[in-house]
């Protein structure tokens, strides 16, 4: 199978390498030539194994019988989907966002077959074209448009397990509710997973935060249980949230596409959220 990868942050290299060790045929699209010509002259490395991928900034070099993944951040969106729309009107795509503001403008595309993906990885980017994971990545993938059976491929590819959702907003809405208390709070602090819940600190914010997300939206009591993701954060206390794994690159953080997403959903104020936005906005600006 063919694939082309749009970005090559942490949540773009990690799905390119996989898909190239699987033995499928893997493009990278950058905005940025330098990136480019550091991907096709070192490949995309982890744990000493590389894996050779070509890298380019030209959507015209996309194979129009390539799966596209579009992993860039919510703000990068527009111009690359008018790209796609333009010279890529055939390919089937596949969003590997985070947060759900980008639904609205997948929706809109006038492809045919659109799906959307969740990936829990402890991934990190190491440098600008190594990566680290110690964990096999999960993937979960729902439609947006068409046909089910076009993404087949994605189910049966040896490169990750994966799983299909049949309410895919549903699985999105639960994974942002789950990174609305993580990446935030770990990202603005630096911290892992597990300090969340040592840090006496760092827990104090976590459950006033949890106890604020309440307020807005009573189902993550159900949805997303204090308990569980306590539970989770203390059986894996080395793992990096996505948020801060993009801090720790220096890439830029999705802030926007998580954070824009849940204050506009909510019909409360949510001030203790909003000052996180607005740390988390500050640090982008200083990055």
């Amino acid at each position: 199978m063919k694939y082309a990868i749009i970005g090559a942050g942490v949540s773009g290299l990690l799905p390119a390498y996989l898909l190239k060790k699987a033995g499928h045929e893997v493009q990278v699209i950058t905005q940025h030539e330098e990136q480019a010509a550091i991907i096709n002259k070192q490949g995309i490395i982890n744990d000493g194994n590389c894996q050779k991928v070509a890298a380019y900034t030209d959507f015209e070099q996309i194979d129009a019988e390539a799966f596209v993944l579009v992993t860039v951040n919510y703000d990068e969106l527009p111009p690359i989907l008018r790209l796609l729309k333009i010279r890529r009107p055939s390919n089937k795509i596949i969003f590997l966002q985070q947060g759900m503001l980008f639904l609205e403008k997948a929706t809109a595309l006038s492809h045919r077959h659109i799906t959307a993906g969740i990936v829990d990885t402890d991934c990190i980017k190491v440098k600008d074209t190594e990566i680290s994971f110690s964990k096999s990545p999960q993937f979960r993938f729902g439609l947006i448009k068409g046909q089910s059976e076009e993404f087949q491929p994605l189910l049966t590819t040896d490169a990750w397990q994966s799983e299909w959702v049949e309410d895919i907003e549903k699985s999105l809405f639960e994974n942002v509710l789950l990174s609305s208390l993580i990446d935030p709070l770990t990202a603005m602090m630096k911290i892992r997973n597990g300090e969340l819940i040592t840090n006496p600190h760092a827990y104090e914010l976590f459950r006033n935060l949890y106890n604020e997300l309440y307020l807005a939206f009573p189902e993550i009591e159900w949805l997303q249980p204090i308990e569980n993701v306590a539970t989770m954060c203390a059986a894996e206390p080395e793992r990096v949230s996505r948020m801060f794994a993009d801090r720790l690159a220096n890439d830029p953080m999705e802030v926007d596409g998580l954070m824009v997403y849940v204050l506009n959903q909510s019909k409360l104020e949510l001030p203790l959220f909003k000052a996180f936005y607005h740390l988390l906005k500050t640090v982008e600006v200083t990055q």
